[in-house]
């Protein structure tokens, strides 16, 4: 977790892929924290790789150990715009409750990316696919469909 003082709201930093097929994947934990919560913005969320964030731990982390969803969760100093306009609302600052509630939906996120039965991870997937049509495009294009390639399924161990 990190404090940010440049933008509102409650959003991550990632990494992208060169793969493809493992790029909407990398996206679907904030896109599981954006649907349960308005203090916590998907659209604020960049996966770009900067050469100045290389030493950053998220990126150490998914370079070094492969580890696709390596993210640093950002919480803006200046409060949340809560999905409304900021032009017609001001930010409003975020409280204690605030984060310990970020705390509990972050939690089952996780409980969400590794549950059996993969229903809200699918369904999200799903909404990332309409979200981002030129990934899934680009994947096929590539033959890096889903599951080719002795791909693993997301939660699966080698």
């Amino acid at each position: 977790m990190h404090g940010h003082s440049r933008k509102v709201n409650m959003f991550m930093y990632g990494c992208t892929s060169k793969s493809p097929s493992l790029r909407l994947k990398e996206r679907v934990f904030p896109y599981l924290l954006h649907n349960d919560s308005l203090m916590f913005s998907y659209d604020d969320c960049n996966f770009k790789v900067q050469r100045c964030k290389e030493n950053a731990a998220r990126v150490v982390v998914w370079k070094e150990y492969q580890i696709p969803n390596s993210y640093t969760l950002e919480m803006s100093l200046g409060g949340g715009d809560f999905g409304e306009d900021p032009s017609v609302r001001p930010p409003i600052h975020f409280n204690i409750e605030d984060y310990m509630e970020m705390g509990r939906l972050f939690c089952e996120a996780i409980l969400d990316m590794y549950d059996p039965g993969r229903a809200r991870l699918d369904a999200a997937l799903q909404e990332l696919e309409v979200l981002h049509p030129e990934i899934k495009r680009i994947a096929e294009e590539e033959g890096e469909g889903e599951g080719e390639g002795g791909e693993r399924r997301e939660g699966e161990r080698g």
